[in-house]
C-alpha cells in the first residue's frame, strides 16, 4: 500500500469514529439550552478567578480585585490586561444605573477600562442602557457544548505527538501559543510579542485547574492548548498552531486528546469558543460539538 493510500485510510477510519463519536451523543437526552448556559456562566466566572489569580504568581506587585456586583463577578489583574473585565452581570435580573454606576465606579477607581462580558443570559435592557452610556461592542465569541461519552475515545494522528507543559516550560508555552494567535499571513518573532500578551497567556495557561499541552508535530513544537476541568464540565480553550505548522492536523489532535482526557476524568460535557468561521469552528463540528450561543463584550474606554 502506497504510503498516499494508508494517510487516506487512516483519514477515513477516523472520520467513522468521530461520527461514531457524535451518534452516540445524539442519542443521550440533551440538557435544556437554559441548563447549558448557565452551565457556560458558572465556567467562565471559575476560570476568571482561577485566571485572575494566577497574575499574582506571574506579576506580584499587582493588586488582584474580585467583588460581586449586579448578578455577576468583577476581576481586575491589571489596567491594560484583557482578563480585567466583568462576567455575570445583569444574569440574576433587571440591573439599575445604579448598579452599572457601582460597576464602573470599581474599574474606573483602578484606571482601568470597564468591561462587561454580554451572553444570552444578560438582561436584555442591559446592551441598551450600555450604548446609552458610550458604550461600544466587540470580541464577539461562539459558544460550542458537546456531551461526552465515557466510553469513547477519539484516535490520533501517529505524526502529532501531544505531551504535557510544565511550569519549568512555562516561557516556551506562553511565546508558542501566543505566536500561534497573532500569526494571520505570516510569521511572528515569538521574542518581540509584548510583555501583556505574555502575562495574559501565563494566566490561561497556568491558572488553577488548566492543564497545558504542546502539540509536537514529526518531533517539531507545533502549537498548544488548554484543558480546563471544574467538576464533570470541561472547557476546550486556548489553543494555536503556529502558522508554518498548520493544514497539517495539529489542532485536531490538540482537541482529540483533550477531549479523550475529559472523558477519562470523567466529565459529562465540554464546552469551547470561537471568535470567528473557521479551522477551529469546523474542527469543532467535526467533532460533534453542537452551537450554543453567542456573547461579545461592551466596553467604555473612559
Amino acid at each position: 500500500m502506497s504510503t498516499n493510500s494508508a494517510a487516506v485510510n487512516r483519514g477515513e477510519a477516523f472520520s467513522r469514529e468521530v461520527r461514531i463519536l457524535a451518534d452516540s451523543n445524539s442519542q443521550r437526552k440533551a440538557p435544556s439550552r437554559g441548563c447549558l448556559l448557565e452551565q457556560v456562566q458558572d465556567m467562565s466566572v471559575i476560570m476568571l478567578k482561577a485566571t485572575t489569580a494566577a497574575m499574582a504568581v506571574r506579576s506580584p506587585r499587582t493588586a488582584l480585585s474580585f467583588e460581586e456586583l449586579a448578578g455577576g463577578c468583577l476581576a481586575f489583574c491589571g489596567a491594560d490586561v484583557p482578563l480585567t473585565r466583568a462576567v455575570g452581570v445583569g444574569t440574576a435580573g433587571s440591573v439599575g444605573e445604579d448598579e452599572i454606576a457601582g460597576v464602573e465606579a470599581f474599574y474606573r477607581s483602578r484606571n482601568s477600562a470597564v468591561r462587561i462580558v454580554v451572553s444570552e443570559r444578560t438582561d436584555p435592557w442591559l446592551p441598551s442602557k450600555l450604548k446609552k452610556r458610550g458604550y461600544q461592542a466587540a470580541d464577539y465569541m461562539q459558544n460550542w457544548w458537546l456531551p461526552l461519552e465515557r466510553k469513547t475515545l477519539i484516535p490520533v494522528s501517529d505524526d502529532i505527538e501531544i505531551v504535557p507543559a510544565s511550569s519549568k516550560q512555562a516561557d516556551l508555552w506562553i511565546r508558542t501559543v501566543a505566536a500561534g494567535f497573532q500569526e494571520k499571513d505570516a510569521p511572528v518573532d515569538d521574542a518581540r510579542i509584548q510583555r501583556r500578551t505574555l502575562d495574559t497567556f501565563y494566566c490561561l495557561g497556568f491558572a488553577d485547574g488548566a492543564q497545558r499541552f504542546f502539540a509536537r508535530y514529526k518531533g517539531m513544537i507545533a502549537g498548544g492548548g488548554v484543558l480546563h476541568i471544574s467538576g464533570e464540565t470541561a472547557s476546550i480553550r486556548t489553543t494555536s498552531c503556529r502558522i508554518e505548522h498548520r493544514n497539517k492536523g495539529v489542532q485536531r489532535a490538540l482537541l482529540a486528546f483533550r477531549l479523550n482526557a475529559a472523558i477519562k476524568a470523567g466529565c459529562r460535557f465540554a464546552f469551547s469558543g470561537t471568535d470567528k468561521l473557521g479551522a477551529s469552528s469546523r474542527n469543532l463540528r467535526r467533532f460533534g460539538f453542537n452551537a450554543l450561543s453567542t456573547s461579545f463584550t461592551m466596553s467604555s474606554m473612559h
